[in-house]
């Protein structure tokens, strides 16, 4: 895999966050893993969304599940999307190649959240 994008839609951000009531806004990929249908992923950095506004900053948040059932929990699509300035791997052992990845904001409800 070399470049993965989920085109944009259109959600502003302001409007998926004025619709969650507790949540967690995690940003910037860290790293991540699949193993057969499940998947994890480490966010750089998270914040609560208490109330549709964000809040403090929380950390070490890691998304998991299943990653149909997962897609198939996106209620939203953000219309902003972009590029990510920083290039990836993908790859196991010694071996990899350099990825891109690029998305809009996206909403997923029903979501396993863990970390510290």
């Amino acid at each position: 895999m070399t470049n993965t994008a989920i085109e944009g839609g259109e959600t502003s951000l302001e409007e998926m966050l004025g619709e969650i009531e507790l949540g967690i806004y995690a940003a910037n990929m860290f790293g991540g893993q699949t193993v057969l249908e499940n998947f994890s992923f480490s966010s750089a950095y998270a914040y609560m969304i208490r109330d549709g506004e964000i809040a403090e900053m929380v950390k070490d948040v890691i998304l998991a599940g299943n990653l149909f059932t997962t897609l198939q929990n996106i209620d939203a699509v953000g219309n902003d999307f972009h590029w990510c300035d920083t290039a990836g791997r993908c790859g196991k052992g010694q071996g990899g190649l350099y990825t891109a990845e690029g998305a809009p904001h996206i909403r997923i409800q029903d979501v396993i959240v863990g970390g510290k």
